[in-house]
């Protein structure tokens, strides 16, 4: 279960919205994909993900504000997620931190493509 972020420490707080196996790779599908993405489309380009754990992500991001949720109301329904301003704000902190592990810890596993964080398989990090 998520506990509070902490006050005392900036950087806590702030890695408290990001912490967890697959909320930077959604942000970063989400930001590359430059538009809103369905529930099945955004989980069909992460490979590993179970839906159970993918739902629990999406609706953390939410609550956080990283993530928009909009649902369509055609038929049938259709869920759609994009990033917030405050989630676009992220991807230049991402981006430095992806540096960071280039520099220092991971020089042979990240690249960058177009701005965005990429693998050695082009799939987002």
């Amino acid at each position: 279960m998520k506990g509070a972020p902490r006050t005392d420490c900036a950087v806590d707080a702030a890695m408290s919205v990001i912490e967890g196996r697959w909320k930077t790779v959604i942000i970063c599908k989400l930001a590359r994909n430059g538009a809103p993405m369905r529930f099945n489309q955004l989980i069909n380009e992460i490979d590993g993900i179970s839906p159970r754990i993918f739902t629990l992500q999406l609706k953390e991001l939410e609550n956080d504000g990283i993530i928009i949720r909009n649902v369509r109301s055609t038929s049938p329904k259709c869920v759609e997620y994009s990033l917030s301003e405050e989630g676009q704000s992220l991807i230049p902190i991402l981006i430095q931190l992806a540096d960071w592990g280039l520099k220092h810890m991971f020089s042979n596993m990240v690249t960058f493509d177009e701005g965005i964080i990429t693998g050695p398989d082009k799939a987002d990090v």
